[in-house]
């Protein structure tokens, strides 16, 4: 995942924030993980590339980046808080509230629900990320 297809950088600024090196590190480092990850991944990855960099200055640079909309933060029971570049594949997730596995449904099989609440409701979903809770296969849904 990339965020090189952005203009990140005007887009803090049109935002009103200052692009900082310790921003553009987090930015980095969620990029090379590839994927979702949560905090403690990314505080890694960031001590990596710049040690002087602490986990309050990392989790205030996730606020502003998902402020931004550079970054998306889906909150999960079991797992916590997962973060991972805006636009990049856009998808949903599915969580068994049992065993805590998550699958990743991609957006396209969510536009027909989307469509459907739209015409029944008069109100169009907003979120890159969507987070159901359930029961998996594996764990014996009912």
């Amino acid at each position: 995942m990339t965020h090189e297809t952005q203009d990140y950088i005007q887009i803090l600024r049109d935002k009103g924030y200052r692009v900082t090196p310790q921003r553009l590190i987090v930015l980095d480092a969620i990029c090379e993980i590839s994927g979702h990850a949560d905090l403690g991944q990314i505080t890694a990855r960031v001590k990596y590339l710049d040690p002087t960099i602490d986990k309050s200055t990392v989790y205030r640079a996730l606020e502003v980046l998902c402020e931004v909309g550079l970054v998306i933060e889906t909150a999960f029971d079991k797992q916590g808080k997962i973060y991972c570049i805006a636009g990049d594949n856009p998808h949903h997730h599915l969580t068994c509230q049992t065993c805590g596995s998550i699958l990743t449904v991609p957006d396209d099989e969510f536009q027909h629900f989307q469509h459907q609440i739209l015409q029944k409701y008069g109100f169009s979903i907003q979120s890159e990320h969507l987070a159901f809770k359930g029961i998996c296969e594996a764990c014996g849904y009912k």
